[in-house]
């Protein structure tokens, strides 16, 4: 099967996804295909899985979406540069200190509900009068990283013409 194909056939399976819940073998054939796109998109960004972890909770979007940061000196809103169902990175002009976990709101594209949570400082990238801040998200729950997964991989999508 062509890989123009093969992306039409997971197109056409991710929107009847988005419908609603699938029948329980569909169900396993629509994870088994986010799986194996989301190990394309991982190994087309250069990135390497340890063994056993999922590529569908690992691979990264690059989109700008607004986030607000509740940090100890105050709120800070930001744009994300990329986007996983594990975290985001921001610029900033100064980092959060090591040990703060801030609360976080992603806004989501399309009016829904925005997924809330702790984020913990993952790596700090000093820039020219900046840095690149990435955060790792705590304890989402299950319902807010699937909401977060069903989206990145619209994004993902929407780049594939």
């Amino acid at each position: 099967m062509s890989a123009n194909l093969w992306v039409e056939q997971f197109r056409a399976l991710h929107a009847r996804a988005r419908k609603g819940p699938l029948p329980e073998n569909e169900k396993r054939r629509y994870l088994a295909a986010c799986e194996q796109f989301a190990r394309a998109l991982t190994a087309a960004q250069g990135m390497s899985l340890p063994p056993g972890q999922s590529a569908r909770r690992n691979f990264r979007i690059a989109q700008g979406l607004q986030v607000d940061l509740s940090l100890s000196t105050g709120q800070v809103r930001a744009m994300t540069l990329d986007v996983s169902v594990g975290g985001f990175s921001v610029m900033m002009h100064k980092p959060p200190a090591e040990s703060e976990e801030p609360g976080f709101t992603l806004r989501l594209p399309g009016n829904l509900e925005p997924v809330t949570g702790r984020a913990k400082m993952a790596s700090v990238q000093r820039k020219i009068g900046t840095h690149r801040v990435s955060f790792s998200m705590q304890g989402l729950a299950e319902k807010d990283t699937e909401r977060l997964e069903m989206v990145l991989f619209d994004l993902a999508l929407e780049r594939i013409k």
